[in-house]
């Protein structure tokens, strides 16, 4: 039987992820801040050397909205340092990545990545630069008092609502005469999130769209499995992309339910029990590898082989939302097996990513858990899931040990 921490542990275990904390910020804020035009620099190497100066908006606003959320939450980071950079960030994210010469909801759209200087470099058909446009003008607003930034990530906020439930055009993917109309489970997922960082639970816009959220992510749950794609009925599809499993989402999805639960729905003990139950320990099962440890990044759900070349390979970030998933999960039920699920997930993750040398952690592990790519930020890695789960992690191990201290 598995059996609860002693308060010794959650203490040791919750100064680590602070001492994780403290290393990591040493290094974004000693390498990635371009004092001549303002924003972050992405690309980064391991001793963080800057390998390509082009600036990925999902990264410069997942910065920003990192830096306001430490500057509000943890006594270490209220600097002036931080708060200006990420009032400087602010203001190139605003200045160069929305398309602010279309019009009607287009307007709204951002740019995915620009140049160190803020020319548009590259656009993508996924609104996910627009996410993080939004949970940035937001967390900046609660920071510097000003209102006129929540509005206008509420105006992109509703943008995005429009294109998930209403008309993807503005996008600009082709529509397919063999490609049927999908429901992926990162967008309505991402939805969620925006909501629960930015929204009043009496405005219209959440009632309209909470409930919805919720209710379409419980839907991807399929028998033993949260299927990543199903169709516009929620229905799941054919072929490999129907099979399609990845355990990192479907965790983080667990977090986001069990956020709206504790927040908004907390006498809905079936929501608790269904997003741990499906969404947190069933893909921590089936997405864990018994041989060399550590979540796959993809998976088939019937064995076939994944289409992915980088199936089998062992990312940071789904084992960031794991750590968070799964604490939460402690935390809200005082289930010890939750608790040594954090624990497995815990122990793989301090042995393998940690940089002991220079800080933050690498994100790209082959199978057998050796770093397969040194780098510390790129197109698809900077300072956001290290940094957010560390945070979490140390606010979610105070709580737990307030509480026991209580008992």
């Amino acid at each position: 039987m598995a059996s609860h921490p002693p308060i010794s542990d959650l203490q040791q275990l919750r100064d680590t992820f602070q001492a994780e904390l403290h290393n990591g910020m040493k290094f974004w804020l000693k390498f990635s801040h371009d004092e001549e035009y303002g924003g972050f620099f992405n690309c980064l190497t391991e001793d963080g050397q800057v390998y390509d100066t082009h600036k990925y908006g999902w990264f410069q606003c997942r910065q920003i909205w990192t830096y306001a959320y430490l500057y509000q939450n943890f006594d270490e980071f209220r600097t002036t340092e931080v708060l200006e950079a990420a009032k400087k960030g602010l203001q190139f994210v605003r200045d160069h990545l929305p398309m602010r010469h279309l019009s009607g909801h287009a307007q709204y759209r951002c740019y995915f990545a620009v140049t160190r200087d803020g020319k548009p470099y590259r656009i993508q058909r996924k609104p996910f630069t627009e996410c993080f446009y939004v949970i940035a003008l937001f967390e900046m607003g609660k920071v510097l008092g000003d209102e006129s930034l929540k509005a206008e990530a509420h105006k992109v906020l509703a943008a995005y609502a429009h294109w998930l439930r209403e008309d993807s055009s503005d996008l600009g993917a082709p529509v397919l005469e063999g490609q049927p109309p999908v429901s992926p489970l990162n967008k309505v997922m991402m939805l969620l999130s925006m909501i629960m960082l930015t929204v009043e639970r009496d405005s219209a816009f959440f009632k309209e769209h909470a409930k919805w959220c919720v209710d379409r992510i419980l839907q991807h749950s399929q028998g033993s499995y949260v299927l990543e794609i199903l169709d516009k009925d929620l229905k799941p599809i054919e072929g490999s992309e129907g099979r399609l499993l990845n355990p990192g989402h479907a965790i983080e999805a667990g977090w986001f339910l069990l956020d709206y639960w504790q927040k908004f729905d907390s006498q809905n003990v079936d929501l608790l029990h269904t997003a741990i139950d499906k969404f947190v320990t069933a893909p921590m099962s089936y997405g864990w590898d018994e041989e060399f440890g550590g979540l796959f990044y993809f998976m088939d759900k019937d064995g076939f082989p994944p289409v992915h070349l980088e199936w089998d390979m062992k990312l940071w970030w789904p084992h960031c939302e794991a750590l968070i998933a799964c604490l939460m999960a402690y935390r809200h039920t005082g289930d010890a097996q939750h608790w040594q699920a954090f624990s497995k997930v815990a122990d793989y993750s301090l042995a393998h990513y940690p940089d002991k040398k220079n800080g933050e952690w690498f994100g790209y592990l082959n199978r057998r858990g050796e770093v397969s790519q040194t780098l510390k930020g790129g197109p698809y890695k900077g300072c956001f899931h290290t940094v957010r789960c560390w945070a979490l992690c140390v606010e979610h191990l105070d709580a737990i040990i307030a509480k026991q201290q209580q008992q």
